[in-house]
């Protein structure tokens, strides 16, 4: 696994999480491309090709991985490729996209590389372990699509690349692994949505990485900052980031680069991520209820109360996302109470069912309910994918949008 800090100074292979414990599957199903290619290993044997064996299923049941055909009982299985190219892959019919979000969904997925299986409290988790390059080639074609321009395609491939190897926040470590393979972490569709074409354009970008003072950024990246970005202290805790500061990301005619000016949002669906919904993101309208905001405040803070009264923004960052919220109740009392929710996670969390757009809005009230009139998708800071969009497609080069979005920080080939 990766180790935070540490720069590679060759190509290292990563551990990607496909299926996690909280997806809470039990059995499943795999095709292998060319079965004489995979060797298959358990806790006990060593198969050295799976011969006869194109399409097996994965079982779990007290805590064991059965495996019907050929007859298997073990705790861990492994399907490695020994042919050192890129034919062989193994397709899942059903990995969870979008976890949690208004857009998740099941899809039919293919991966290079190692697949391991194995089981946590009687939950499948299954990893893919592969070389940096091969996962990145699918990275760019999961977040975006691959009709993207080129330029596009490099930069969002160096941003990808430096903020896992930087490693900042290894939410899964514990799970043995180095990232998951959704919104969660970054994008990972397998190889989908690959081609020769972006396969060209993004092995120009190889080993490159985005450094501050000898250390690999920590580059974020957000679906649409609404038009101004945001710095990083004000959505995570911690220090300011000299390159993760708030910028104005418009055009010389002072348009938003990720404005329907620039990129109509009727031909948006075609350079977003395929499992991505077709709907307005620069600027959108979203109606808060008030048993949907009493069930919520419930259930995430063990309050119990009668009536939502306001929801008062009490501080906001440079792009008017608000990252502390005043939310006012009656309480079982008849009593007014003000509960203060600081984090801009939170605040999208607790207000939509599926995870609001992003925290930047206004709050009109509507009877009962809340109207609030928003912008942008996603916390804000570091590159705006439809930002970075609309910069390639007005013909910036990849140095370019970088220096824009992560402004003080130099390109660099580490291996």
């Amino acid at each position: 696994m990766l180790i935070r800090g540490e720069i590679p100074k060759k190509e290292p292979i990563i551990r990607v999480g496909i299926i996690l414990p909280q997806d809470n599957i039990k059995e499943t199903s795999i095709t292998l491309s060319d079965a004489e290619s995979y060797e298959m290993e358990t806790d006990k044997n060593h198969f050295p090709s799976c011969k006869n064996h194109k399409e097996i299923s994965i079982i779990v049941k007290n805590n064991k991985i059965f495996i019907p055909e050929p007859a298997l009982e073990t705790s861990i299985v492994n399907f490695v490729p020994h042919i050192p190219d890129d034919l062989p892959n193994i397709t899942f019919p059903k990995i969870i996209a979008g976890r949690g979000f208004h857009w998740e969904k099941k899809i039919k997925v293919k991966y290079w590389g190692k697949i391991e299986f194995s089981i946590l409290e009687n939950k499948l988790i299954v990893i893919n372990e592969l070389p940096l390059e091969k996962y990145l080639n699918c990275v760019s074609t999961s977040e975006m699509s691959s009709i993207c321009p080129p330029d596009f395609l490099k930069a969002q491939t160096i941003v990808a690349r430096s903020w896992l190897l930087a490693n900042i926040e290894q939410k899964h470590s514990d799970l043995g692994f180095d990232i998951c393979n959704d919104d969660c972490c970054q994008r990972y569709q397998g190889i989908n949505n690959c081609n020769d074409y972006t396969i060209s354009h993004i092995s120009d970008t190889y080993g490159k990485v985005l450094m501050f003072e000898d250390k690999i950024c920590d580059t974020r990246y957000s679906k649409s900052c609404g038009g101004i970005t945001e710095k990083y202290e004000n959505v995570w805790s911690g220090e300011p980031i000299p390159y993760l500061t708030s910028i104005s990301d418009t055009n010389h005619r002072g348009v938003p680069y990720c404005d329907p000016q620039n990129i109509p949002e009727k031909s948006v669906k075609k350079y977003i991520g395929s499992v991505d919904e077709n709907i307005e993101y620069f600027r959108w309208n979203y109606v808060v209820s008030q048993k949907h905001l009493i069930q919520s405040i419930k259930r995430k803070f063990k309050i119990e109360l009668i009536k939502v009264l306001e929801l008062n923004p009490l501080k906001k960052g440079e792009s008017g996302r608000i990252i502390e919220l005043g939310i006012d109740y009656l309480n079982m009392k008849n009593e007014t109470e003000t509960l203060i929710i600081d984090s801009e996670y939170e605040i999208r969390n607790i207000l939509s069912q599926s995870f609001l757009f992003s925290s930047a809005f206004e709050v009109t009230k509507q009877n009962k309910n809340f109207l609030l009139e928003g912008k942008g998708w996603g916390h804000g800071v570091g590159l705006c994918q439809i930002g970075a969009l609309g910069m390639a497609l007005s013909k910036h080069k990849t140095d370019q949008i970088l220096s824009h979005y992560y402004p003080r920080s130099v390109l660099k080939a580490i291996y």
